[in-house]
């Protein structure tokens, strides 16, 4: 019985610290990896032998150029790629990443309907835009310049922000119109309790900006943002975002594994409230950005050996 008892809370133990351990992997340089079959395999097998289960696609504005996304007879080129990764990568989920609704109404979504087979389809469309960039917003700013005025909205957050949730019911629009199960989600690094909730209603899940040197003051960044989540009651999927740059979380990565980084992470998440993780519907890890990982992990793994 005792031996029984001991099992129980050693699997009990097992799932607490595997649950929401999902790891999605922002994919950098895409535009130069596409096509060519090596690079390709390696990106893939690097997702498969470490666990990642969702791929977020950078530069298809590129890859546009190169191979129009709309044109079924140019785009078999993604399409292939995007299977391979689902059927002998065991990857679940390819998403496209953008920064305004403009380009997923007009490349992503049409890609996905000249597409028959779901192999081969994107199932999220990744918002990216920095609402809460001062610089971006304000007169002058890249923002203001590219989408506010062209919409006749304020070069302000206010403005910025009114922006970034059209764009999320856009985006909205399209999924429900795709016959394909399309998930909505947003990146956000600083963001009040009022937007939130908004922000709750219109995507299923928030990748929310962890950065540091280290696990500590990773999540020392994200608390905040988690804290604000939690309190309202909010079940929306939450992933906590690490940069893999060398002054970001890079150097650590270099000497630390995934596995141990993540029991860290949950460790000084408990650390400052306990009930983060008891609250929240946390959606694992997600990790910015591919090249800089492989390379730090690809150290760590030379020193072990």
């Amino acid at each position: 019985m005792k031996k029984l008892k001991f099992l129980i809370v050693i699997i009990l133990f097992f799932c607490i610290n595997t649950f929401g351990s999902e790891r999605t992997l922002y994919v950098d340089n895409f535009s130069n990896i596409l096509g060519n079959p090596g690079k390709e395999n390696k990106l893939l097998l690097f997702a498969k032998r470490n666990n990642f289960k969702t791929l977020i696609l950078y530069q298809l504005n590129k890859v546009d150029k190169r191979w129009s996304l709309t044109d079924a007879s140019k785009n078999t080129i993604l399409a292939d790629f995007i299977s391979k990764a689902k059927t002998k990568y065991s990857i679940q989920n390819v998403g496209a990443s953008g920064e305004s609704a403009t380009f997923f109404t007009n490349r992503i979504d049409p890609y996905n309907n000249t597409r028959k087979n779901s192999d081969e389809k994107f199932d999220v469309y990744n918002l990216e835009y920095e609402y809460w960039s001062k610089n971006a917003s304000s007169d002058d700013g890249y923002y203001c310049e590219n989408y506010l005025r062209d919409n006749n909205l304020s070069c302000t957050r206010a403005g910025s922000f009114q922006y970034f949730v059209n764009n999320l019911k856009e985006l909205n629009a399209l999924s429900s119109k795709n016959k394909h199960n399309i998930k909505i989600e947003a990146y956000l690094a600083y963001f009040s309790k009022e937007e939130m909730k908004v922000i709750n209603e219109l995507c299923d899940r928030v990748i929310i900006h962890a950065y540091g040197k280290n696990p500590k003051t990773a999540i020392n960044s994200a608390t905040k943002s988690l804290k604000l989540i939690m309190n309202l009651n909010s079940s929306i999927k939450t992933s906590i975002l690490l940069s893999t740059r060398m002054n970001h979380m890079g150097y650590w990565f270099k000497h630390n594994s995934l596995g141990k980084s993540e029991s860290l992470l949950f460790k000084e998440m408990n650390g400052k409230s306990i009930n983060l993780r008891k609250q929240l519907n946390l959606d694992g890890f997600s990790y910015q950005t591919y090249s800089y990982l492989e390379k730090a992990m690809n150290y760590y793994s030379y020193s072990q050996n």
